[in-house]
């Protein structure tokens, strides 16, 4: 199956899947971890693009340069620590990029590669949060009514589930992941049919049935249970609600309007859309993302997606148990801790794949990486915590 987030057996943290493997080798790449680089960081101003950004230095935007090169010199001494990429954007302007050699995401079979600012990168979960926005574009186009919408309204032909508590399950308890349906996708291995995203994954009939036939255990909105079934039913809502299969939705109400050219979303069948994970970026169009959030839906000028639905994806719906300084989740978009100012959130996915928005310091930072099936040397967390964030504040 392919890959979605890495689960533990706490169920306030985000799942994967992949496709099924027999046997995986991570490979080292480069030197040894002992080897020491030939020369030490030098930082280099961004290159500029005709991509929408404009670059700048680090310090025109008042960020300390020395803990970033802290951060580069120890990634550089230690070959094989499963950073794939990094992005700063303070004040609008584009200030640190950096990629290194990696491998392709699992589901595209982990081959070597040279990450640069060109090279698109399988984002895993993170396509939960651009899955949400769809829906926040949807709502704010008024292709369905508002949030509170039933979601049995778009789906007529499964009448016969739409009784009890189920008849109550809106957009809003959709992408909030408390629609009360019972789903567990941390109890078991990935791999192992008893978990409900592999059982998924490998189904051969009515997929979004296979959601929504689901008993229930709880009140609709009531109970947060991580389900990225429950993204996919969204992304046919989108469908039928606005007419567009939900890649070519996202090409004209987000991508083109903020000038991204170059993306792809994963199909499990010839007509579904993955709406769940595993579309591919290049990291400055996830910093786009990024960067609409922080000017609050505004892009050139117009009204992308409405100040509201972005004050309901920075704010939680429910608290978590706090892990890699997310604290709640919301619109499909993870709440950050007081570590990283007030307001912050981020879109998180296996591997370490995240776009971290950051209000209080008008900032957007992104990682990619390739930490799938051990741990990094360093997590995006602790690169935030220990090295940019005492660079930008």
């Amino acid at each position: 199956m392919s890959g979605e987030e890495k689960r533990t057996a706490e169920v306030n943290k985000p799942t994967i899947h992949i496709f099924l493997v027999a046997s995986f080798s991570l490979v080292t790449l480069c030197c040894s971890p002992s080897e020491e680089p030939d020369e030490r960081w030098v930082y280099r101003q961004p290159e500029q693009a005709n991509d929408g950004w404009e670059t700048a230095s680090l310090e025109a935007v008042g960020v300390n340069p020395l803990p970033l090169k802290e951060l580069m010199d120890r990634l550089r001494r230690n070959p094989g620590h499963l950073v794939d990429g990094i992005v700063i954007v303070v004040h609008d302007k584009l200030v640190f990029e950096e990629y290194f050699d990696g491998l392709t995401h699992p589901t595209y079979g982990e081959q070597p590669i040279s990450y640069n600012r060109l090279t698109k990168h399988c984002l895993s979960s993170v396509t939960k949060s651009v899955t949400a926005t769809l829906l926040g574009i949807t709502i704010g186009r008024g292709f369905a009514a508002s949030v509170d919408k039933k979601v049995f309204d778009f789906f007529p032909e499964m009448a016969d589930l739409n009784t009890g508590q189920k008849s109550g399950i809106t957009l809003k308890h959709m992408v909030t992941m408390s629609a009360g349906l019972q789903w567990d996708e941390s109890t078991y291995p990935v791999g192992d049919m008893r978990n409900d995203i592999t059982k998924w994954f490998n189904f051969e009939g009515d997929l979004l049935r296979f959601v929504l036939e689901r008993p229930m255990v709880a009140d609709p909105g009531t109970l947060f249970t991580y389900n990225g079934g429950l993204t996919n039913v969204l992304g046919e809502m989108i469908r039928r609600a606005s007419g567009l299969r939900l890649d070519h939705f996202s090409e004209t109400y987000l991508f083109t309007p903020l000038g991204i050219t170059d993306f792809s979303w994963y199909f499990m069948r010839p007509d579904f859309v993955y709406a769940s994970g595993d579309i591919s970026l290049r990291p400055r169009d996830m910093a786009k993302l990024g960067r609409l959030y922080l000017q609050g839906g505004v892009w050139n000028g117009s009204q992308i997606l409405s100040r509201e639905w972005i004050q309901a994806s920075a704010t939680p719906a429910f608290t978590v148990q706090q892990w890699a300084g997310h604290v709640g989740y919301s619109y499909g978009w993870w709440p950050k801790s007081e570590l990283y100012g007030a307001g912050a959130f981020a879109a998180a996915g296996w591997g370490d794949q995240a776009i971290i928005v950051m209000p209080e310091y008008d900032a957007v930072v992104v990682f990619t990486g390739g930490s799938y099936w051990k741990s990094p040397l360093l997590s995006s967390h602790e690169m935030m915590t220990t090295y940019i964030l005492p660079a930008i504040r």
